[in-house]
């Protein structure tokens, strides 16, 4: 697929006064960046209607390293529980040396 972009004023002055720079390809990967955000509001959606995902949803997820969930916020009593359990597990250290004492 071919692509033709127009540009005028003070756009096309930057993109002439810097023949260096790939604009295709900044275009291209712009375009990309979108695509993929629709991708993920396509499977979010999905996911919280819980429409099944395809095998080629799954695909996608796992070539991206994203999965719905990763956009999901935790619940502020989860938090609190967490924050409860992990009190005092843990401890302050004043240097890099005290990790292996």
């Amino acid at each position: 697929m071919n692509i033709t972009l127009s540009v005028s004023g003070e756009l096309e002055k930057l993109v002439k006064g810097h023949p260096e720079i790939k604009w295709t390809e900044i275009a291209r990967q712009g375009m990309l960046s979108e695509a993929e955000k629709l991708k993920k509001l396509s499977l979010l959606r999905k996911f919280v209607d819980k429409e099944p995902l395809s095998e080629d949803d799954f695909v996608w997820m796992d070539e991206h390293d994203w999965h719905p969930v990763d956009e999901m916020n935790f619940k502020p009593e989860f938090i609190r529980e967490v924050t409860k359990r992990e009190k005092g597990k843990f401890r302050k250290i004043k240097g890099i040396k005290e990790l292996f004492e």
